[in-house]
């Protein structure tokens, strides 16, 4: 039944009108918003991060975060009409750094990222533009689930490396000239990534794209982008991060600059940032585990 209605759900989507189906999507946000969806964990990240808004500032802006939650998911179950239709650079302009694509086009490159703007979108722009990229992503629990996620990142020919898969996958991918996009701001466990400086709060990020950057010796480019709200276009940003100023073992160093960048684009655009995951989750020896409570 509940994938019955998803496919409903997905078909109404695809078939409307986009001004119309974003405005679903606002309408969506707002539902969530209303039923106090993630609330707590939201708040408390903009408490951290933004601690010099008032209340109703950040209230305002946890309602904005979820009306763009709302958008993204319409904008990525639409990505096969888009790449169908060829329609995917329509709605995107690169505002900086398209040289960087040409520039290490069948070299290979680690495109680095967070959940700021539509990141699929991203990934479908950077393929429609003929360049090879392969992201790195999470299998969920449900299979059909998966499977349908799968089916609209293939559908605009990005392809799938799981975090589960062994690296040498990762490495052909690079050796083989093409771009490695990832997903680098969730909480990561203490093991497997280090702590840097995020919103003045220290938060335990991956290590491992510094880390093949650096072993490697491959570039790293940083990109991110942004909904538009008045032309409803996704402005998109390259910036190449110089690796040559680190050693092999300055990993940590290279993870904080990235972080960094990320953190600016954020304060640009900070209802346009997944707020509802728990970021600052795993904590430093000593520091209380649960700050989210």
């Amino acid at each position: 039944m509940l994938t019955l209605l998803l496919r409903g759900g997905v078909k109404l989507l695809q078939i409307s009108d986009r001004d119309k189906a974003l405005r679903k999507g606002e309408l969506l946000g707002s539902l969530l918003n209303f039923i106090g969806y993630r609330k707590k964990v939201i708040l408390k990240n903009l408490d951290i991060a933004f601690p010099e808004l008032n209340k109703l500032e950040k209230e305002k802006t946890a309602e904005g975060v979820l009306q763009y939650i709302g958008r993204n998911i319409v904008d990525f179950v639409r990505i096969p009409v888009y790449s169908r239709k060829n329609q995917i650079l329509d709605i995107a302009d690169i505002v900086e750094g398209k040289e960087l694509l040409y520039k290490y086009k069948d070299k290979g490159a680690i495109l680095i990222t967070g959940h700021i703007g539509n990141w699929e979108i991203l990934g479908a722009v950077i393929s429609k533009l003929n360049y090879k990229i392969t992201v790195l992503a999470y299998r969920q629990e449900n299979k059909k689930i998966n499977q349908f996620i799968e089916s609209i990142r293939t559908s605009a020919n990005i392809g799938i490396i799981y975090h589960d898969q062994p690296l040498k996958k990762m490495l052909k991918i690079l050796n083989e000239g093409g771009f490695l996009g990832f997903l680098a701001d969730q909480n990561a466990l203490r093991h497997r990534g280090v702590f840097v400086d995020f919103f003045n709060f220290p938060a335990s990020t991956i290590s491992l794209p510094a880390k093949i950057s650096l072993k490697y010796r491959i570039p790293m480019i940083f990109t991110y982008n942004y909904l538009d709200l008045k032309d409803k276009k996704y402005k998109i940003f390259f910036k190449e991060i110089d690796i040559s100023k680190y050693s092999k073992n300055q990993y940590k160093e290279l993870t904080q600059e990235f972080t960094k960048e990320l953190e600016k684009a954020i304060r640009k655009n900070p209802s346009q940032y997944l707020w509802t995951h728990k970021r600052w989750k795993t904590r430093p020896e000593g520091e209380p585990e649960n700050i989210y409570r």
